[in-house]
């Protein structure tokens, strides 16, 4: 099976370009006209019945907007949705399981939202007819013996009612009239009378999970639910989906394999070419199914997907007892808010960790750090040039291109920023315009960025949202070799444990209230860390045996215990 993508947003026919797919094909060069020609819309199309795969547009083609991909044929009697002529297509189908939790795990542009769609009755599967329109009976009937044909017939014939927390999202009004119940208290009453517009990425997370779980259905999906949250707040959603929808279909979509691990009892992956197909794989147990993830490799359907295996490991750094970057105690009064912090130093090569919950003051730290703010000992000057990557990232209207140049002039002469770029495949949208990117590239290019100022110290504040995980796994590898290299420092402030285990040697836990104060310990081992942070939360963590992974115990389970009597909240 032959497929052929042209991205319609990146091509640009025949405004700037006048049809140089058609000019180079061969196969139209010899007579065949109707294997690459303009469409209605004037865009180019490929015919995949007539092309030959020979890859000369692919490479031609100015834009980068041509992929032509060769599939096993068995693949194509797979075929569930297909958007259009020349465009993303989905192989199989999420399979809800009554009364269980089915997570779905994947790279961003793979398909995982259209599933969702698709299980939502939003999308309904066209088998990629999509000039046609089958009924809904005749999707029951091409489904006829797979495992999601008794969903699928109680979906359309009205039997399920279905909700949905979409993974972009707007709230309108006051936070008490999107939260009526509120049952599972998942929202602070202290701010129900708070306009939805003032509140945080991570509060207003909360209150569209905690909307959704007021609505009384059969089937609840959430698309991923975990972004923005704090490490508290996502064991509270994990443990409130788990505790109250025991009786119910659910389905997510999930980055956090944490907290993907803990919430699920069956997990699907989703693999194939990031923005050009996707396909499912069949139903995995949870803990099967994330070690097949980290493998690359499914063994019952005999498909690698990707050609090297991720290493949970804790990090190694190579530091020296070099300091760079030191600072006082001192003090930051902001707001109404209150943060005391210790003296502090980092060291060549080092790695730092931030934890703690939101509102305690991480982010100011990193700004008085900075100095951005003004602490009781005035802006605070560390003597090194600092680098810093803030937690919200602003667009603006510039080519990725320009805005690195006027960061470093020759990094296209930098071998090392050129394999940064590479590895996080942004090389690809060097030619887009910023106001235009996805949250994921807006993320991976306020990360190279960061990384190519002239710095002694470079501040990250949560750079693992809106990654997948094979992104994450580039980023922690990408920081820590950049620091190590370079003989700098880094700080890391994120809220997915399992990134800080691996990149971080050391962190610095924070504690208080949230909104009021907040005070930070002094600088340990990341293992000491996270312990400490799960002890206030009272949840333990085991090493997966095969993997290594950090993994969430089953409130009240032998390890449970057995961990909290030995004061082992965290396995080493």
């Amino acid at each position: 099976m032959r497929i052929a993508v042209i991205k319609e947003n990146e091509c640009e026919a025949p405004d700037n370009c006048d049809y140089i797919c058609v000019e180079v094909c061969p196969v139209v060069r010899g007579g065949f006209k109707e294997t690459v020609y303009p469409r209605e819309n004037k865009k180019a199309a490929i015919s995949e019945s007539l092309c030959i795969a020979c890859g000369i547009c692919v490479k031609r083609c100015p834009f980068d907007a041509i992929r032509v991909i060769n599939l096993p044929d068995e693949v194509a009697k797979e075929i569930t949705f297909q958007y259009g002529l020349n465009s993303f297509r989905t192989f199989n189908i999420a399979t809800p399981v009554e009364n269980k939790v089915v997570g779905l795990i994947g790279r961003n542009g793979i398909g995982k939202t259209t599933n969702i769609n698709l299980i939502s009755n939003e999308l309904k599967p066209n088998f990629g007819n999509y000039n046609g329109s089958l009924s809904t009976e005749d999707v029951i009937k091409k489904f006829r013996g797979k495992d999601i044909q008794p969903y699928l017939t109680n979906l359309y014939r009205g039997g399920l009612k279905v909700v949905k927390k979409p993974q972009d999202f707007e709230l309108a009004g006051k936070v008490k009239d999107n939260v009526k119940k509120n049952r599972f208290w998942l929202v602070k009453q202290t701010i129900m009378e708070r306009d939805t517009k003032t509140l945080s990425g991570g509060e207003s997370q909360l209150v569209k999970i905690a909307s959704v779980l007021d609505e009384d259905a059969d089937v609840y999906v959430f698309d991923e639910p975990m972004n923005y949250l704090d490490i508290t707040n996502r064991i509270l959603v994990a443990e409130t989906i788990r505790n109250n929808l025991k009786e119910k279909t659910v389905i997510v979509v999930e980055h956090d394999l944490i907290m993907l691990d803990y919430l699920t009892d069956f997990i699907q992956i989703l693999y194939g070419s990031d923005a050009n197909y996707g396909i499912v794989s069949h139903l995995m147990p949870s803990r099967n199914g994330i070690n097949n993830y980290i493998s690359g490799y499914l063994p019952t359907e005999n498909v690698r997907f990707r050609n090297w295996e991720i290493k949970v490991k804790r990090t190694t750094s190579a530091t020296t007892n070099k300091a760079i970057a030191l600072w006082p105690d001192f003090e930051v009064n902001l707001d109404g808010f209150n943060l005391k912090t210790k003296a502090g130093k980092i060291h060549e090569g080092e790695v730092i960790g931030v934890i703690g919950e939101n509102g305690i003051g991480k982010t100011t730290f990193m700004r008085a750090i900075a100095g951005a703010i003004e602490t009781n000992n005035g802006r605070l000057d560390l003597g090194i040039k600092i680098s810093y990557k803030p937690q919200t990232i602003q667009r603006f209207d510039s080519l990725v291109s320009d805005a690195f140049a006027v960061i470093k002039p020759n990094y296209l002469e930098d071998t090392e920023l050129m394999s940064i770029i590479n590895k996080l495949e942004v090389k690809k949208i060097l030619g887009k315009n910023i106001k235009n990117l996805s949250g994921g590239e807006l993320q991976k290019i306020a990360i190279i960025a960061t990384l190519m100022a002239n710095a002694e110290i470079y501040l990250f504040d949560e750079p693992s949202a809106n990654l997948d995980m094979e992104d994450r796994l580039e980023t922690m590898g990408i920081i820590s070799s950049f620091v190590g290299a370079r003989k700098k420092c880094a700080v890391v402030v994120d809220h997915d444990l399992m990134f800080l285990d691996s990149i971080c040697s050391k962190s610095l836990l924070f504690g208080g209230e949230s909104g009021r104060n907040g005070m930070t310990d002094e600088i340990t081992s990341t293992s000491q860390a996270i312990n400490s942070f799960l002890k206030r939360v009272n949840v333990t963590m085991r090493r997966d045996g095969d993997t290594g992974r950090p993994r969430i115990n089953i409130s009240g389970s032998r390890l449970d215990v057995e961990q909290k009597s030995a004061g082992k909240f965290f396995a080493e």
